[in-house]
């Protein structure tokens, strides 16, 4: 890629755009450079729209050329038209395919549909150093990740920090941060000693980033989705730390996240003093619940509203089993105690068919769903049965929070339940 394009993508400082669109449209034909150079002018000020509008323009008379149709691609990708933009791409890679940079967009577009082997395969086809794109490897990861390769998907991340480290250059600071996000995850997952080092060059980040309500509500996520390794022992001093270290900074102060470091302090004191009882699943998904509330766009969000009635459908799905641990929390984690309580409530009076009726209401209601009710419905079904299909032999929680695990022959439906309520077993936890 020569060093115009590059300046381009990377929306240099204006005199520089200029030079750049300069030297880049000089291989357009004269007929259409004008609308060309006024397509690229429209990325830069971000209006797409427009930049499409050119693009469509300009193949009226050229409607076979590559540069108009990659354009024109950038075009969809940037307004999220990406089943669009894949296909714009492959007619670009049919007329020539040796174009490395656009080879790399199909990638990020399989990617943005969801279509991770299909991503991984073109962007391992596509040369990185011979072509920069600022969103590459934090693609390539995020496709590891999701093709169950977590140690590629580990290093891609790795690989995409130490440039920043290195030179200073990173796509966007949202971007390094998801990169950081994910490493750091992968690191404690894997029981990699690049933990520790990782986290201080994370600190480094945040010490030379603008906090942004964007950001803040990034760091707050980033705090709720490692909280689902507190499972790990190992993990649990280097969390705390960091979650006292971004508490003494201040960088969630006057932020709807500020909440979650609270909410981490909790979670990492259920896990460190209540293993021995069936709470942990339960304050883990809750604590994803009460952190979706909190990610940068205010109390209440619609990711998660969804979450959180997610949570609750799945709960009523299965009484007898959460009420005890509801009732635990409540008197165990003081910050759940309102909403186990409203939840345990409303069951009471509604019963669990009601409840689950009144939970597809509020999807409705606010808009947090695109499905029609019956496929939510169904969805939320499925969910729950892949759950508890997943899930291992209950550990019980009676009163006084003792527990109680299978040992010897398998509990058979008809036998009564070890939870000592006199109920068979699949009358009562075995449902």
């Amino acid at each position: 890629m020569s060093t115009s394009k590059k300046q381009l993508i990377v929306k240099p400082e204006f005199n520089d755009f200029l030079q750049a669109v300069d030297e880049y449209t000089e291989q357009i034909p004269a007929v259409i450079r004008q609308t060309f150079r006024q397509a690229l002018h429209n990325e830069y000020e971000g209006n797409f729209e427009k930049m499409e509008e050119h693009c469509r323009d300009m193949m009226i008379s050229h409607p076979d050329n590559v540069e108009v149709l990659a354009l024109l691609a950038r075009a969809q990708l940037a307004q999220r038209k990406y089943k669009e933009a894949e296909e714009t791409l492959r007619e670009v890679l049919e007329k020539d395919p040796a174009l490395n940079f656009e080879r790399i967009e199909h990638g990020i577009t399989f990617h943005a549909l969801g279509k991770y082997h299909e991503a991984l395969g073109e962007l391992l086809k596509a040369d990185p150093n011979e072509d920069y794109h600022p969103f590459y490897y934090s693609t390539l990861g995020n496709c590891y990740e999701n093709t169950g390769n977590r140690r590629k998907a580990r290093n891609a991340y790795r690989i995409e920090i130490t440039r920043w480290e290195e030179t200073g250059e990173m796509a966007s600071p949202e971007n390094l941060d998801g990169c950081f996000c994910n490493l750091i995850y992968l690191d404690a997952a894997l029981s990699l000693p690049e933990l520790s080092a990782d986290l201080d060059l994370y600190r480094k980040f945040l010490r030379e980033t603008e906090m942004t309500q964007t950001m803040k509500g990034h760091l707050a996520n980033n705090i709720a989705y490692w909280s689902a390794l507190l499972t790990l022992p190992a993990f649990r001093d280097p969390f705390v730390k960091f979650v006292r270290d971004v508490e003494q900074e201040g960088y969630l102060l006057d932020s709807p996240g500020y909440s979650i470091i609270a909410s981490a302090y909790r979670a990492a004191e259920s896990y460190r003093y209540h293993e021995d009882r069936n709470i942990d699943a339960f304050m883990e998904s809750f604590l994803s619940a009460e952190a979706g509330d909190q990610n940068g766009n205010g109390s209440g969000s619609e990711s998660g509203r969804a979450v959180q009635l997610a949570h609750e459908w799945y709960m009523s799905r299965c009484v007898d089993e959460y009420a005890q641990m509801l009732l635990y929390a409540a008197e165990q984690y003081p910050y759940s105690y309102a909403r186990s309580v409203t939840f345990l409530e409303q069951l009471q009076i509604l019963g669990p068919e009601k409840m689950r009726e009144n939970i597809l209401d509020r999807f409705e209601e606010e808009k947090l769903i695109k499905a029609g009710r019956d496929e939510i419905t169904v969805e939320l079904d499925l969910a729950y049965k892949k759950v508890r299909a997943a899930k291992k032999q209950p550990v019980y929680v009676a009163e006084g929070g003792i527990t109680y695990k299978r040992s010897g022959k398998k509990i058979m439906p008809n036998d009564p339940c070890p939870c000592g309520s006199g109920k068979k077993y699949k009358k009562c936890h075995g449902r």
